[in-house]
């Protein structure tokens, strides 16, 4: 997709986009903490189930959705930020990097961004992220390197967009 804005908030963690200064203080001022629930965004939902019908006996020791404390000290889309109604949504999940049991973590980033799918916020894998728009210079569904704490090579983390059309989208993944 072409001549897509870069999302307001930032990602995974202090690092996943370039410049970002959002801290436990900005996320405390979208509410976060008195959100009474949560849910995992419904997109990320059926790419697990995409993830676990062809990978049945796969790994799920590094999974995730929601957010640990550590999580919540920082950007995250792990964190329920987003809102649909009085309900918290979490827009990121971790896939466990299990090739043996038929789920590369690596061939399935790079699915992800070679289908440029519309609900794509951003794919970090081992030491690396791609974005679904530009970024710092790079082009949206580029490479560039990624140097979190967390180096992201025992799962691949896949966020999407904040808009209700792409988190709750339940169309089929290219996988």
């Amino acid at each position: 997709m072409t001549g897509r804005q870069q999302p307001t908030v930032s990602g995974d963690d202090d690092y996943a986009e370039p410049g970002s200064t959002r801290t436990q203080a900005a996320t405390e001022d979208v509410g976060l903490e008195a959100l009474p629930s949560w849910r995992v965004a419904r997109s990320l939902l059926a790419l697990r189930r995409q993830v676990d019908a062809r990978a049945p006996r796969r790994s799920k020791a590094s999974d995730g959705t929601i957010g640990d404390a550590a999580h919540a000290s920082r950007s995250s889309d792990h964190n329920p930020w987003v809102r649909d109604g009085a309900m918290g949504v979490v827009t990121a999940m971790d896939v466990t990097h299990d090739p043996a049991n038929g789920c590369d973590a690596g061939a399935l980033a790079e699915s992800i961004l070679a289908s440029q799918d519309v609900r794509v916020k951003y794919v970090i894998w081992n030491r690396r992220i791609a974005s679904s728009y530009e970024t710092g210079g790079v082009a949206a569904w580029i490479w560039r390197p990624y140097s979190g704490t967390n180096p992201h090579n025992k799962h691949v983390h896949i966020s999407v967009l904040a808009e209700k059309a792409a988190f709750d989208s339940e169309a089929a993944w290219v996988i």
